[in-house]
This record gives C-alpha cells, structure tokens and sequence, in this order.
C-alpha cells in the first residue's frame, strides 16, 4: 500500500457533510468531465443536485479524506427494478476532487461501497458511468452493457453506459469449512 492510501480515510457520510461533498462534486464535474460534456449539460446536472440524501440517511454513502480535508465520495443501494429476485447493488455518485485525481480514490471508493453491499449478500453489482469514469470501471472489471442517456429534470439527457460486474459465487461449507 502507497504512502498517500495509508491516509486516505473512507467513514459513512452525515447530513452535516453535505455542503462539503456539493462543493467537491461541483469541482470534480466541472474540471473532470469538461471534456467530456458541454459546460451547460454540466451545469444542468449540477443544478439537478447530485448528492443522494437517501444514501447519506442510510449510512450507505461514504466520504474519503486525507489529513481531515474531502477528496471523493461515493456509496451503493439496493435496486430491484427487473425480474422477480434480480435484486443488485448499485454503485452510485463517485466522485473525486480534481486536484486528487488519479490517486486510487476513486478506486477505493468503489471497492468500499462493493465490500459494504457484498457484506450485505449482494454478489451484482451495477452502475452508470459517466464519460470519464467509465476507464476506471473497466479496471475494475466492470463491463459495458448498455449506452443511455441519464435525463435531467429539464429533459437535458446526460450520456452514460449502463455497466455491470458480478462476483463469483460464494462457495459453501460444511461444518469443518470444507
């Protein structure tokens, strides 16, 4: 483990984290996926909101720190929007500082939201990239199922892929671990 991972802290966000986690996502947007997007698109989205209080009430939306400062966010839910039993996690909201970019953040919030919902039963994991997070989900061994347009409240549509990962199944044991 690097140096800068033994200080990056990942704690469940709170309600009084939320002013702090708008002004990190509004950086990350605006500078992350300038080229990527046209700057009114990234405005629209912005003005959408982009944190998920519900994440933040369930204790499922996590923020990454160094020496006490934010510099990525993200988390999961649960989402059963397919056939009966197709329950999933959904990764959702990762996002890291511009100035802390391509630093393992991003990586390490995802794989903390997929440890948090693996520890929950859950074995698919799905989410929908933008544009320039999608080569980091293919790192981490998500694949491209499906392009699609996220729509914002104003009937702007956001590009993204629709990706998914699935981990092996569990082996079971007998009484001896066996």
């Amino acid at each position: 483990m690097s140096d800068l991972a033994r200080l990056i802290m990942v704690r469940p966000a709170g309600p009084s984290d939320v002013p702090a986690i708008e002004a990190l996502h509004r950086a990350s947007v605006r500078e992350l996926a300038a080229g990527y997007y046209a700057p009114a698109v990234l405005e629209r989205f912005l003005a959408a909101g982009t944190v998920d209080r519900d994440l933040v009430d369930a204790g499922t939306y996590y923020l990454a720190e160094i020496l006490g400062g934010p510099v990525g966010s993200g988390g999961w839910m649960a989402v059963d929007d397919g056939p009966a039993g197709a329950w999933r996690a959904k990764i959702r909201s990762v996002f890291v500082h511009p100035h802390w970019a391509r630093k393992g953040i991003g990586r390490r919030l995802v794989q903390h939201a997929e440890s948090e919902a693996a520890r929950a039963g859950f074995r698919h994991f799905e989410l929908d990239a933008s544009l320039p997070g999608v080569p980091l989900y293919h790192h981490l061994g998500y694949r491209e199922v499906q392009r699609r347009g996220y729509s914002l409240p104003d009937g702007t549509m956001l590009p993204v892929i629709h990706m998914e990962k699935r981990l092996a199944p569990v082996a079971a044991c007998n009484e001896w671990g066996a």
